[in-house]
Parts: structure tokens; sequence; C-alpha cells
């Protein structure tokens, strides 16, 4: 099998991908003459999901040392329901996931973790033979490894802003931490092209729905955003003072 991959390249296997042909990132990481060889030796299969709930169960491959996926296309969110509270967090290209693993040892609090596929995603597999593969270049490896301390990283300052008092706060708040990810320069702001209805962004933000609209709408009037007929959020005029540090924000200084 392995033989057989190394003549082909990700376009010309059915079902299967390069990760650092689909993940720039991991590409960055090697040298032109690395690359041309780990192109081949970093294929593995892929997972595609329509939108939609998710049955994790269903994803989880045959193999016993299957280490989870990356994430190289599309959106999804991982919904954690505790007493009828919602928390959300958004996953999306270069994140690494084991979506089937959830650890109750310890814990006294129940929680009901469900998964949406919010676009068509697609997932390449990590499984045990790929991450053998990647033994020539341990940069890799560690790089995703470090996926998890970023999403680790992402939800803490999520956490942070959902301490925030105001929902006002914590909606721009929220938006501009997203787009510091997801969101691109338009010629009326910066967009996040995002599937974010009320229902979600309360959820995200830790508010009930109408509370959402209402301080969206206050926003609105004081020119902070606007939204699109498509659904995609416009953020307006510079990041709130509390986000001068972030990436997006010295970009745009």
């Amino acid at each position: 099998m392995r033989a057989y991959l190394e003549g082909m390249t990700a376009d010309m296997a059915p079902g299967m991908i390069s990760i650092v042909d689909a993940d720039p990132e991991l590409a960055e990481l090697l040298g032109d003459e690395a690359l041309g060889r780990a192109r081949h030796e970093t294929l593995t299969r892929v997972q595609r999901l329509d939108p939609g709930e998710w049955d994790v169960s269903g994803s989880l491959e045959p193999e016993v040392y299957h280490r989870g996926f990356l994430l190289v296309e599309g959106l999804t969110s991982r919904e954690v329901d505790v007493l009828g509270r919602r928390a959300v967090e958004l996953i999306g290209p270069g994140d690494v996931l084991r979506p089937w693993t959830w650890d109750d040892e310890g814990s006294h609090v129940h929680a009901e973790v469900g998964w949406r596929v919010l676009e068509s995603t697609k997932l390449a597999v990590l499984d045990h033979a790929l991450i053998a593969r990647l033994d020539p270049w341990p940069q890799l490896g560690v790089e995703l490894v470090s996926r998890g301390t970023r999403r680790a990283h992402h939800l803490a300052v999520a956490l942070a802003i959902a301490h925030h008092s105001r929902v006002e706060e914590r909606l721009q708040l929220t938006l501009w931490h997203l787009a510091e990810r997801w969101g691109r320069v338009g010629r009326d702001g910066i967009v996040v092209p995002l599937p974010l209805g009320h229902q979600r962004l309360a959820d995200i933000v830790g508010a009930h729905r109408p509370s959402v609209t209402k301080a969206l709408g206050a926003l609105a009037e004081d020119g902070k955003l606007s939204r699109r007929d498509g659904g995609d959020w416009v953020l307006h005029g510079e990041p709130p003072e509390k986000m001068r540090g972030h990436r997006l924000a010295v970009a745009l200084s």
C-alpha cells in the first residue's frame, strides 16, 4: 500500500489527502526538498461530513490507534450543555480534534456533549500509520500537538470574555476574537464569514437570545457592526481597547 501511494499525488488518490498540501502552515515548516517527499508520506484517508447533527460514534476509525482528525475544510461546533445552559466552541481548518473522547472521571457535573456540522467539512484521519511516517519531520508532529494548545488558548479567551457583565461588550469582544482567526478585510469593515445567528451567538457568549438580539441592535445603532444579506457580520471601526494586543488589531494598526 505504501509503495502504491508513493507513486501518486494527493489529487490522484481517491479518498486521500496530503496534510501538508491541505494545511499551508504545515507546509511552511518544511524546505522545498522535504516538502516534495512529505507530500507522499503524509497521504491519509479523508472523511467528509454534511451539514447537520454529527453522530461522532460513526466517525471512529476501526484502528485501535486512531489519534483523531485534522480538520482541513469546513466548520463544526462542539456544544456542551450543563443543566440547560449551553457553551459552543467553533472548530475550523487547522484544528485537531478527537470528537468521541470526553473524560467524565473526577467530575461531579454531568455534561451533555453534542457536535454539529455547520458547513460541509473534510477531515484528514490521523492514524498510527500516518504518525509513524512523520518521523523524519518531527516538527510536523510537534505542530499537530500544539494545535490542541491553540484550541485551549481560544477557549480561555472566550471564557474571559464571558465574564464581562454587559452583553453588548461580550458580543463585540467575541466577534472581534472570531475575526482574529476567520475575519477578512472588506470595503466596509472586517467581515466575519461564519454562520452566526442570534441563538448561536447567545450560546457562545452565555446569554439569552432576547438579550443578544437587543444588544446587537444597540451595537448596530452605534455603528459598531452590521449584517450583510447573506448573514455575515461586519465589524466597523477600531477593535475594542481590550483587544489591542491581539494579532488582528496589530495587523490593522
